[in-house]
């Protein structure tokens, strides 16, 4: 009976160096791959436009509230305008007000400068034009009565997550391509894809060459141009 046991567990020790050997074989074989950057780009049109109107307003160093009422009053001449050019003031978005002081050559507070910033988006691409007129020549509004510091759009896509897989996929889809060309110079196989590491996306306006390493996103072109890089390593059997 003992004489079984100790086989038993002879033949255990021997199937379980033998087991790890193959492991070990396994895991310290080499494995020959290449490595491809892919790239993918392409044009799009924003279909959402915002314009940021940021007002101004002066007050006495002690009457603030004539600041925020002159803000109020302005705000309203505002949704007014809006209303006439036939443009939704739902989509108007009122940010909080902010204020600073201004001060002598002595440090007396002379006034206060309030500013507050309101924002109208329009998902309405054919109003776009509309709106970049209205924009670009504030006479109109400013004729209201309303102080005026700056006037801004910015253009963003709705479907821009959606837009990035596709670009994803594509710049897949050139890394394969790109790594079948090494394959085909060394009379390799390809394999499947063993990494990928996506970079940032470039967002910018058409034909632009500006890259940062942490990524753009430029809001003021209406047609942008999107682009990624993704780094792949493949096998090669």
């Amino acid at each position: 009976m003992k004489n079984q046991i100790a086989i038993i567990l002879s033949l255990g020790m021997v199937i379980s160096s033998i087991i790890i050997g193959i492991f070990f074989y396994e895991t310290k074989k080499q494995v020959n791959t290449v490595r491809v950057v892919g790239y993918s780009s392409g044009e799009y049109d924003s279909d959402v436009l915002i314009w940021n109107i940021t007002l101004a307003a002066n007050s006495g160093p002690s009457n603030l509230s004539n600041g925020y009422q002159s803000l109020n009053n302005d705000i309203k001449k505002i949704r007014i305008f809006l209303d006439k050019k036939g443009l939704d003031t739902k989509e108007l978005s009122i940010k909080p007000s902010w204020n600073y002081a201004n001060y002598n050559r002595d440090g007396v507070i002379t006034g206060h400068i309030f500013e507050q910033t309101v924002s109208l988006t329009l998902k309405q691409p054919s109003k776009f034009n509309e709106v970049e007129e209205l924009a670009t020549d504030m006479t109109e509004l400013i004729a209201t009565g309303v102080s005026l510091k700056n006037s801004i759009i910015e253009y963003y896509i709705s479907a821009l997550p959606e837009v990035k897989k596709e670009i994803i996929s594509e710049a897949t889809k050139d890394a394969r391509e790109r790594a079948l060309q090494v394959a085909s110079t060394t009379n390799t196989k390809l394999g499947k894809i063993l990494n990928g590491r996506v970079g940032v996306f470039q967002i910018t306006e058409p034909l632009s060459t500006e890259v940062q390493s942490y990524g753009i996103y430029n809001t003021h072109t209406k047609k942008k141009q999107i682009s990624v890089t993704i780094n792949c390593e493949f096998e090669l059997k």
